[in-house]
């Protein structure tokens, strides 16, 4: 954590808009983008592989839920008719 004071400090010194940057805070900020645009081409297929087969076993275990509850549903009705009679 001290490092990330000690280089938002130094950033914010030497800052070429003048003696010290009006904004500080946005030293974080703008080491973090620049590292996501590093990062993004490696990152963004990956999570796009793994969240496409979260998405498929998700709908297919929603679908069986769905034909379960259809079952279900199908044999509480048939019970309740026969109690009625």
């Amino acid at each position: 954590m001290k490092w990330k004071y000690e280089l938002a400090k130094n950033v914010t010194q030497n800052c070429p808009l003048g003696y010290r940057c009006p904004f500080p805070g946005m030293t974080a900020l703008l080491l973090g983008s620049v590292g996501a645009l590093i990062l993004a081409p490696v990152v963004v297929p990956v999570v796009k592989k793994v969240g496409k087969s979260i998405a498929k076993g998700a709908i297919k275990a929603g679908i069986v839920v769905y034909e379960g509850g259809k079952e279900l549903a199908s044999e509480a009705k048939a019970e309740l008719a026969a109690a009625k009679t």
